[in-house]
């Protein structure tokens, strides 16, 4: 039953949008000539009073709320913790007609473990954690993970401090001035995160499979560091430009908060949540963001593009959450093996595509996610170890 809700929500979510597929209008006429609840519960929903409070919904609709609302009638119905999961994968603009439809009926069936067709290792796959790779300017590799404290009294310099989760480079306020400035480069495996603090203050959230060359403490030039994957940077106030260079593309801020994205073969991806900055291309091409403002670039092409974004979408990973909207499954899997180090395989070429809007817990596992992606019916999971793979459902 909780399937078909999941369905239904999003056939009629869809209509009322204008977005449903012909395909989809047959499958919805065919549920509501099914039985009369049906046809009344349709027509409810879809009154004229219903239609613009859905629209003012559309454009104000608030996920967290959303879905803060759908736990607080299911807790109050006090159903088990498994319907509570497979609640979360509802897509964003569905969310409020599944509420009508479960304030409607006022039950809900709640699957039990044997109607469950996902393939489910025996062991999860367990999420990432704080880890990353210290090169040092003479080359010596330190491992910095739970045991980071260990590694304090090999790093030179009273200034320096690390520990599980942060590596700290925050020096006094004297400058020392060096002939020649010494380099170090932090390193994320797959499957971790690592927060660095230089020496202005600036303080540097990298992501899975990232890394960052700096410098130990920087001149009285410009502050300039050299990333590859993604970060989060708050950076620190002062009259030095502070510049993020990535392969082909620099981001040159006074004093602000962005997030960058520039893994190899990916969309290049500077948002703006406060301040002001300014993205250089290869080529000469640039331009001025303003906050809620994104860059889009890929290496070779002639224009960036620039469009408002909800930030929250592309920063929530710092905060532990990690939302996708109306997003490919190939993309939306290829942010969460880079965290969950996983490999993920599509039996057929057109699963890649298929689009998902959810929420993920990026300090839980992964498997009860899977399960979400299976109840929409969309796709079959199966797990064999870390190894993901996707299947057309028939």
């Amino acid at each position: 039953m909780i399937n078909a809700d999941f369905h239904m929500a999003r056939l009629i979510s869809g209509y009322l949008s204008d977005s449903i597929t012909p395909e989809e209008r047959t499958c919805l006429d065919e549920w509501r000539k099914e039985s009369e609840e049906h046809e009344l519960l349709f027509q409810r929903i879809c009154d004229e009073e219903y239609r613009e409070r859905h629209e003012a919904r559309k454009q104000n609709y608030d996920l967290q709320t959303g879905w803060k609302e759908v736990e607080r009638r299911i807790k109050r119905m006090n159903f088990r913790k498994r319907c509570l999961v497979m609640l979360r994968c509802a897509a964003i603009f569905a969310v409020p007609v599944l509420i009508a439809i479960l304030t409607y009926r006022n039950v809900i069936e709640v699957p039990s473990a044997k109607d469950s067709h996902l393939a489910i290792a025996a062991l999860p796959i367990m999420q990432g954690e704080a880890k990353a790779i210290l090169t040092l300017d003479n080359g010596e590799i330190l491992f910095l993970d739970k045991n980071a404290g260990e590694q304090q009294a090999r790093l030179v310099g009273e200034q320096v401090q690390v520990d599980s989760t942060t590596l700290s480079y925050r020096a006094s306020r004297q400058k020392m001035e060096q002939a020649m400035p010494i380099y170090n480069k932090v390193e994320i495996p797959q499957g971790g995160e690592y927060t660095l603090v230089l020496n202005d203050g600036t303080k540097v959230h990298l992501n899975s499979m990232s890394s960052l060359r700096f410098p130990v403490m920087f001149g009285t030039g410009k502050r300039e560091v050299e990333l590859t994957g993604e970060a989060y940077f708050e950076v620190s106030q002062s009259e030095q430009p502070f510049v993020v260079h990535t392969q082909g593309m620099q981001i040159e801020v006074l004093g602000t908060v962005f997030n960058v994205s520039a893994y190899p073969g990916e969309e290049y991806q500077t948002t703006l949540v406060s301040g002001s900055v300014k993205v250089n291309a290869e080529g000469g091409r640039s331009l001025v963001l303003k906050p809620s403002q994104q860059a889009r670039w890929r290496p070779g092409d002639e224009e960036m593009q620039v469009c408002t974004v909800e930030t929250a979408f592309y920063t929530s990973w710092v905060k532990g959450k990690i939302n996708f909207k109306d997003q490919r499954l190939e993309e939306i899997m290829k942010i969460l093996a880079r965290w969950y180090n996983i490999e993920v395989n599509y039996t057929n070429e057109t699963l890649k595509n298929k689009r998902f809007g959810c929420y993920v817990n990026r300090y839980e596992e992964i498997n009860p996610f899977l399960e979400l992606l299976e109840a929409t019916g969309n796709v079959h999971v199966e797990i064999n170890g870390k190894t993901i793979t996707f299947y057309t459902n028939h």
